[in-house]
Parts: structure tokens; sequence; C-alpha cells
């Protein structure tokens, strides 16, 4: 392919992901507007709803302003008229994440990298601009840099994504031509257990929710009812749980982790301890129990024993097949050259990294869901950085430990 083909080719995939994405929310309005509302009232007001779920799924808060009316008419305060809403609605995020790491592993992205990243990221910028400016008048508004910046930065970490993952990946070539073999093999293997901890217990989430979804389908359908909506508009909040379901397993691993989240001040959900009050009237939420046993508190071994198996997995990009034990005689072995040492620096490596996502995950999916005591919804970044980055640590460094323990017996017993 020559460098025009792969810029149209680019261009194209940015316009399709942007109209998968609004089409998420845009192609349900639209049934209501036609089959419920009978073509009575405005469509664009429907493109408005439709354009700030999209902005709203990569993370731009959405400042609502309520009319005296409006606000009455819903019982809300004279305090409560405005508001900001900015839990991202993940579904919405992932697809752009993972429609960037399609166009950077493409064989044109390859040859022509620059081309692809200016054309890419320059599109998101460009289309979200006209998104903006297509917006009727609203009782919503967002920054504009926001609305921006934060859509194409999803792009650009997916297309960043792209060129770490493979044996050929540029950035890992690029690491092990510039540091020593050591530290990029400490670099490597912590990264790699890293990776596989935040994966399984994401994995691990989302199994929980599926169960709990099996386990409290009849709350889940009572809500439903509760809203009161016809057949279409069962479709258009089915759509819009659908991008909401990644923020729930994300609240599902901060649970795991062990600080938990909130949902609502003094609401919080957590194996230590679980104060529930009313929730959002989200048929979605039902799945959240009133309690939990006290046994609970054993969910958190559950990130240990996963980072574990990551660190019993990784040890082999380490130290391969070397002999030697965990420590070997320090007249030929200088100190930080000893495996344990490397294996304590993977195991920060892979602790430091899952507290970075999990502090970045946790930024994403907690803030403001509405007015009133729901201003203060999800988990704590810090909390959940300190706790995963910890337990991470733990495991991992365990793992690689044992490891290299069950390697020395082994050879011992030859």
């Amino acid at each position: 392919m020559n460098a025009r083909l792969i810029a149209l080719a680019t261009v194209l995939d940015v316009v399709v992901l942007m109209g998968l994405g609004l089409g998420l929310f845009f192609a349900p309005l639209t049934l209501v507007w036609a089959f419920d509302d009978g073509f009575s009232t405005d469509l664009v007001a429907s493109w408005g709803i439709a354009v700030d779920g999209w902005m709203l799924g990569h993370g731009v808060p959405l400042h609502f302003a309520l009319s005296p009316e409006l606000a009455d008419s819903l019982a809300l305060g004279t305090l409560a008229r405005e508001f900001v809403v900015d839990v991202a609605l993940l579904g919405v995020a992932l697809l752009t994440l993972l429609w960037g790491y399609r166009i950077a592993r493409r064989e044109g992205a390859r040859r022509y990298p620059l081309l692809t990243w200016v054309l890419a990221v320059g599109s998101m910028v460009g289309l979200s601009f006209l998104l903006v400016f297509s917006l009727p008048e609203q009782i919503v508004e967002f920054d504009l840099l926001d609305a921006l910046v934060r859509p194409a930065l999803f792009l650009a970490a997916g297309m960043a994504l792209a060129t770490w993952v493979g044996g050929d990946a540029a950035g890992k070539k690029v690491v092990s031509s510039l540091l020593p073999p050591a530290l990029s093999g400490i670099l490597r293997t912590g990264m790699s257990a890293g990776v596989a901890s935040v994966a399984s217990v994401l994995g691990v989430a989302a199994v929980v929710v599926a169960g709990l979804l099996v386990a409290g389908f009849g709350t889940v359908i009572g809500l439903y009812e509760s809203l009161q909506p016809s057949a279409w508009g069962i479709v258009t909040v089915s759509m819009a749980q659908l991008a909401f379901l990644p923020t729930v397993i994300v609240w599902a691993v901060m649970w795991m982790v062990g600080p938990g989240f909130s949902l609502g001040l003094g609401a919080l959900i957590s194996p230590l301890g679980t104060q529930l009050q009313s929730v959002p009237a989200l048929p979605l939420l039902g799945i959240v129990p009133s309690s939990v046993p006290e046994f609970a508190v054993l969910v958190m071994v559950i990130p240990v024993t996963l980072a574990f198996v990551g660190g019993l997995a990784s040890r082999s990009r380490l130290v391969g097949d070397q002999r030697g034990g965990l420590w070997r005689d320090m007249h030929e072995t200088p100190f930080f050259a000893q495996p344990a040492i490397h294996m304590a620096g993977a195991a920060v490596v892979a602790g430091a990294f899952t507290a970075g996502v999990g502090a970045l995950l946790a930024g994403l999916t907690g803030g403001a869901m509405g007015p009133g005591r729901f201003a203060s919804v999800g988990a704590d970044p810090a909390q959940i950085a300190l706790w995963w980055g910890v337990e991470v640590f733990v495991g991992v460094l365990l793992g690689l430990l044992s490891g290299g323990l069950a390697k020395s017996a082994g050879e011992a017993a030859r």
C-alpha cells in the first residue's frame, strides 16, 4: 500500500469508529423518536443526547444547569439545579482504545507510523470539534478542550499499546537498545507480571459481575419495571447500560482489591464492610448486594494469588535457564547482580505499574453521577493505587522467589 491509501484508510477508520460510538446512543434514541414519540418531537435533541453520551464515555465532564421548572418537577432543591456528571461510560472508551490498537497494528501503520499517528489523532480531534458545534442548545455543557483532547487520548493510548505488543514490537526494541540487559530484563519481567495481574483481576471481576447478574436477575427486572419504559425505551436503557458495564466491572475490581467503592455519600461497598443506601435508578446496579458475609474479606486474596501466578510465569523472562539459586557467591556476583535483587526490582516494577493502572481506572470511574449525595461515586484513586500496588508487589515477589526456590530444590535433588 502506498502512503495515500494508508492515509485514506486511517481517516476512514476514525470516521467508522466515531459512527459506531455515536450510533450506540443515537440509534436506539431514533427508534424511540420514531415509534414512541411518533415523529412528534425534535430528533436534534436526541442527537445532542447521543453526543453527550459519547463525550461522557471518554470521561468528559458534563455540566448540567436545570431550569427551575425542570428541577422542581424532579424534586431537586435549589442547590441541586447545577451539578456535574463525570463518571465515564467505559464501554465507549474501550471501543476507542481497541480501535486505536487495531489501527496501529496494520501493516501500513508500521511502514508509515508518523503519518498514521498524525492522521488518526488529528482526525479524532477534528471530528470531535465538528461534533461540539453540531450540538443544539441544551441544558448540558462541557469544556471544549476536554471534548477535543480526551477522546483523542484514548485513541492514542490504544495506538501506543500496539507498539509494545508482540515480539517485534518497536517499543521493546527501543528499550532493549537503550538499557543494559539486566535492567531491560527487570523492566520486561515486571511489566509482564503487572499486565498479567491486572488482566487476570479484570477477568475475574467480569465473571463475578456476570454471576451477580444471573443471581440478581429478579432485582434487575424489577428496576426495569419501576422505570416504566416502552419496548424501545428498554432498548435505549439497555444500550446505555452496555456502555456502563465496563465501569461496573472496574468497580468490582475495586471491591476485590479491598478499599471498595461508594455509590454516593455514606454508601460504601467493600469486603471490609458494606453500608448501602439508595442507589441511582439504573437496573444494572440492582446486582449490588445490600450486605456481604464476614468471610468476604478473603476475596482480597484473589489479587495476591493472581499476581503470584503472574510472577511465577514471568520468572523465565528474568533469569532464563541460569543456575545458581536466588543468591550466589558475592565474590563472583555483585550485590545488584544477584537474582533475588533482580526479582525484587521486577516486583517493584509490577507493583508500580499496577498502582498506576488502578489509580487511572479509579479516576475514570469515580466522580459525580448526579446532584446531592451522588456527587461522590466510585473509589479513591490513592487508596486503590496503594492497596493494589502492594498486593501485586507481594504476590509477584513471592511468585518469582518461589520459582527460584523450586528450581534450586530440583537442582539439589539431582
